[in-house]
């Protein structure tokens, strides 16, 4: 059953959506810790990390922050930046209160609104039938020894007549992976991380349900390089090492008041998700002169540079879901929302600088939605199922919009299925798009550093969405889909060197020496179009294939170029051995090869001119595991067997293979 295509209760072969499901076995079975090991494998996902650690999320080539990412149904507050939104959040979302993953390809905005052009995941987590508690540990670490480190986990849960709970607590350090050319740099962000979730639940006699949820998660990470001037080629030089701290913090809050009886299914909730970002940069430097005796200098500590973000998310919502007929089946809602940012990376036109440099900046802005939508879930008869649906939206930023929707499935026989759906997404820009005023990276000995302005006047991006698929099953053993997409984007916002650098105007940014201006501009038009074709076959009682192929077609087609950090082919394969006998172990391997991948390549590349190649590569993991005694369990398993490795500027931030072990006791 998947509920977030429809925001109703419908089986995967019912939907008219192109719908994935990661379940709690394959959960259990891959030893899933986060987000992003649940998406490993799945069709049309590509999760790839950048040079800074983030695991960007994109579905059918569509952008990160064009993926929409929920808990359950509810939005999460984090980094709003036009790069990495969503990206720390596929490691940050744990796995073991989570009871499925379900995956839609394509625009929803007809349902969800901005953010989901691209596609949603949502995850959803347990719900307490039971009363008992698992214990987790694990320790991981790289080919050479180097990085990874430990993951630990508490989870509880309890059911007593009309009450339930959860607690999930968590404590995971990761350790620095050096630099393998003995620079001493750290290529990954590392520190510790320490999640907390609870969730209290009452019954009323009647079936309606009170919830309400706290969690947290609390991050303190950083990272160090080094870099090098030559004044005089081996005589004279100045090392320059930069530490970066990132430490994190978001707290969210919800209530949820829900029911359901015969005629109608309704929930009413309101959430609450805080975001505080503390990132702070600072250099030293040395100079060495051999022309002269003693001629290495004294390390000179230089003042630090000091960002803070903060970013709420305060929604209202509800929806109600009427079985009119047989026939017809009704789901109206609402929604407001509130998202509001501050911080000193932001700074409105007329907002004057809050010191003599420009990195001296702090302002705040926010947004507000308002939304309703209706979808009515249509049966003329057995073959049949049509469902259309609409949204409107207003803000008090941009223009109002009418986003809709329009699928169906038809039954052509018991066994074979056409589905097609026509749809819209749209995404509006962030706060960040809208007013940023920050140094993202600092001139260097290496060349110009880049400072982004915010662009007030950007325009929201719109997609329409074209997709056609056969589904044909063989028995309750195998089930083949073949699907064909297209999604034309326009006003994709992307981001420009204006040609001009900050000295050039010294009055508008103070203090800031030969940076490179960078605004945020609309694209006309982007195109994402491809092939699908995925099937899964079950030999026997035990043993589960699955295969998939991708063909995706993603062009900037205003200037007639690829989209990067996408792959033209992407072929995925998954094989798994779950024995009746849990002492025996069982078996599961996924592997996602990238053939023909569009990327810039970090080596060849600086600030000012990048380069883009193509290559190949692929992701291939294994676990096994087996009961000891029927609590505790026991699992060994390689991440990454090919040992790919690519990590530096602009890179997609892999650091070679990787080995987990790990003991699960429930008692």
């Amino acid at each position: 059953m998947v509920v977030t295509a429809t925001r109703t209760a419908m089986t995967v072969k019912e939907t008219p959506s192109t719908v994935e499901i990661v379940d709690s076995k394959k959960l259990e079975q891959t030893q899933a810790k986060t987000l992003h090991d649940a998406l490993k494998g799945a069709l049309g996902v590509n999760v790839f990390n950048d040079f800074q650690g983030r695991s960007n999320v994109s579905i059918r080539g569509s952008e990160s922050r064009h993926v929409l990412i929920m808990v359950d149904g509810k939005r999460l507050g984090g980094e709003a930046a036009y790069n990495s939104a969503n990206a720390w959040d596929v490691d940050r979302i744990r796995m073991e209160d989570v009871e499925k993953v379900e995956i839609i390809r394509g625009p929803a905005g007809a349902l969800y609104g901005s953010d989901a052009m691209g596609g949603v995941i949502n995850v959803v987590t347990k719900t307490p039938d039971k009363t008992f508690a698992t214990v987790n540990y694990e320790y991981g670490w790289y080919e050479n020894g180097k990085g990874a480190g430990y993951k630990g986990n508490l989870y509880l849960q309890g059911a007593e007549k009309n009450y339930s709970y959860k607690i999930n607590a968590g404590l995971n350090k990761n350790r620095p992976y050096e630099d393998p050319n003995g620079s001493g740099d750290s290529m990954n962000f590392f520190g510790k991380e320490q999640p907390f979730s609870v969730n209290v639940g009452y019954t009323f006699d009647n079936g309606n349900k009170l919830s309400a949820d706290v969690s947290r998660i609390k991050e303190e990470n950083k990272k160090s390089t080094t870099s090098r001037k030559d004044m005089v080629p081996g005589m004279v030089w100045q090392d320059q090492v930069q530490t970066i701290w990132n430490n994190n913090k978001r707290t969210d809050y919800a209530i949820t008041y829900q029911g359901s009886d015969d005629r109608q299914d309704w929930m009413l909730r309101a959430y609450k998700s805080v975001f505080d970002k503390d990132y702070m940069s600072q250099n030293k430097t040395r100079m060495t002169n051999l022309m002269r005796p003693g001629g290495i200098g004294d390390w000179t500590l230089k003042d630090p540079k000091h960002d803070t973000v903060k970013r709420t998310l305060s929604v209202i919502e509800g929806k109600d879901t009427f079985n009119l007929s047989d026939k017809n089946k009704l789901t109206a809602g609402f929604e407001y929302r509130k998202d509001e940012s501050e911080g000193t990376r932001l700074k409105k036109p007329n907002t004057s600088l809050g010191g003599a440099s420009a990195h001296d900046a702090f302002d705040k802005a926010a947004i507000n939605y308002m939304a309703a939508y209706v979808q009515d879930e249509f049966r003329p008869n057995d073959k049949w199922l049509i469902i259309p649906s609409v949204r409107f939206d207003h803000s008090d930023q941009f223009s109002n919009k009418l986003t809709s929707n329009l699928a169906a499935t038809y039954n052509a026989a018991d066994d074979v299925r056409i589905k097609a759906v026509v749809g819209q997404g749209y995404k509006t820009p962030t706060v960040n798009d809208l007013y940023i005023f920050w140094e993202m990276y600092a001139s260097n000995p290496g060349g110009p550093g880049q400072f982004y302005v915010g662009n007030p006047d950007l325009k929201p991006e719109k997609s329409l969405s074209y997709e056609l698929s056969v589904e044909k099953d063989w028995g309750d053993r195998s089930t083949v889909h073949f699907g064909l997409f297209r999604n034309e984007v326009k006003d994709l916002i992307g981001t420009r060197w204006t040609g001009e650098y900050t000295e050039q105007h010294p009055d508008i940014y103070p203090g800031v020496n030969h940076d490179m201006i960078m605004a945020y501009e609309n694209v006309p038009e982007a195109l994402l179009q491809g092939v699908e074709l995925y099937g899964s076959h079950r030999i026997g009682k035990d043993i589960y294939l699955n295969a998939g192929y991708t063909f995706l077609d993603a062009k900037d087609k205003t200037a007639g170029t690829r989209l990067k950090d996408r792959a033209k082919h992407q072929v995925t394969f998954g094989v798994s051995y779950q024995p009746e006998n849990i002492y025996a172990w069982d078996m599961s391997f996924d592997l996602v090869s990238n053939i023909n991948y569009y990327f810039n390549n970090g080596d060849k590349s600086t600030m000012g001119n990048f380069v883009y190649e193509t290559k190949d590569f692929t992701i291939a993991n294994i676990m096994t595991s087996r009961h000891l005694n029927k609590d505790t369990k026991i699992y060994l398993g390689i991440d990454n067997i090919s040992n790919h490795q690519n990590f530096g500027p602009y890179s997609d931030g892999s650091l070679g293979r990787m080995y987990r072990v790990g003991m699960e006791y429930k008692f």
